[in-house]
């Protein structure tokens, strides 16, 4: 009898444990460079990479590149008071003659709002600091910004608008390899979800 209550309870503990993992998960929205969906004109100058990455392929003396990654799902509950709903990426910029500039839109989808098209938030390499391999200028770094969210609001609303992150990777000297880079942008609900 003890062997089965014991059983029990182990069970009962692990399947609370893979709800609050999968609970925790519908807050944070994740996507790799190699899935982002590049403008058809600027196909012949980009480089889907082994590392997961997206770049601008060596060969191009300068350039954008455009690329967009569509967010499906993302939590529509209020945020908590003071919290930083967060816009994250793992960007290459090596410095001059190099930007990346990666935006959260949101697009109106009906009721009045049809075409509304918004900029959330931006992340832009010439603007935003970088927060990792500070003196690696050829590696990819984290950047972050918070996107602004009323106090008790939702950041998102799923039934009034559509959400994509809007990625413009641009080279603007000859020679200057490696060129910019995306590896992954991320959405977190709150910053602490994307903390490890």
């Amino acid at each position: 009898m003890a062997k089965r209550l014991m059983c029990g309870f182990v069970g009962a503990i692990a399947v609370s444990c893979v709800i609050g993992a999968s609970a925790q998960v519908k807050d944070i929205w994740s996507a790799a460079g190699l899935t982002g969906i590049v403008d058809e004109s600027d196909t012949g100058m980009h480089q889907f990479n082994t590392t997961g990455s997206v770049s601008i392929k060596s060969s191009v003396a300068s350039g954008t590149l455009d690329i967009r990654f569509p967010v499906h799902t993302m939590p529509n509950h209020p945020a908590p008071v003071g919290a930083c709903t967060e816009l994250r990426a793992l960007l290459r910029d090596p410095g001059a003659g190099s930007r990346v500039i990666v935006r959260l839109m949101q697009l109106g989808i009906k009721s009045g709002f049809d075409g509304q098209l918004t900029a959330l938030a931006e992340i832009d390499t010439d603007v935003t600091p970088r927060l990792t391999r500070l003196n690696e200028p050829l590696e990819y770094a984290q950047y972050r910004t918070c996107l602004p969210v009323p106090e008790g609001g939702q950041p998102f609303d799923f039934e009034f608008f559509t959400y994509y992150v809007d990625a413009q990777l641009m080279k603007t000297t000859q020679g200057g390899n490696p060129g910019p880079g995306l590896m992954s942008v991320q959405i977190c609900h709150t910053e602490e979800q994307c903390e490890p």
